[in-house]
């Protein structure tokens, strides 16, 4: 008894990129199942074979869920770098300043004394406003949702390539 085998193609998995012995029995349009990753797809014998994703929706709809996810990230990220986290406290020093000068010492509240108070105010404020920039907690959040946007963004551009890959003719 002779074992006949079916010639077959190796065609490369578009979503995980492993390679698939397709039996020349496949026609163009005919689906088949990765066995790595198990996605369904769909054999193209136009030229060359080559393997696409059959049901492109749950990559779609994985891409703009990714897109709202950076959308909000990228949001987060603006309002990180726009905050005034521990710098705010310069005017809290500034306020300290006058009512320090004006019930222990006695002084007037003057206009020299209310500007003096104004430039310890901002001083102190963009100094503590870039300790926290450069060392603390402002500059790590950054620096996460950086790295976290920039991972979310390779990954949306594999998703629109499998999807680009899978639709065209």
């Amino acid at each position: 008894m002779s074992s006949q085998t079916t010639p077959t193609q190796v065609g490369r998995c578009l979503n995980c990129r492993s390679e698939i012995q397709v039996p020349e029995t496949y026609a163009d349009g005919d689906n088949l199942q990765c066995g790595s990753c198990g996605v369904g797809l769909r054999v193209m014998r136009r030229g060359a074979l080559r393997l696409v994703i059959a049901d492109v929706e749950p990559f779609r709809h994985e891409l703009r869920t990714a897109q709202q996810r950076i959308a909000g990230l990228e949001s987060d990220l603006a309002k990180a770098r726009a905050s005034f986290g521990i710098g705010a406290n310069g005017l809290g020093l500034g306020v300290l300043y006058i009512v320090a000068k004006v019930a222990l010492e006695e002084l007037p509240l003057s206009r020299g004394l209310i500007i003096q108070a104004a430039a310890i105010a901002l001083v102190t404020g963009i100094l503590l406003e870039l300790a926290n920039f450069l060392f603390l907690a402002k500059r790590r959040e950054m620096a996460r949702l950086s790295a976290e946007i920039s991972e979310m963004q390779k990954d949306a551009d594999a998703l629109q390539r499998k999807i680009r890959e899978s639709v065209r003719r």
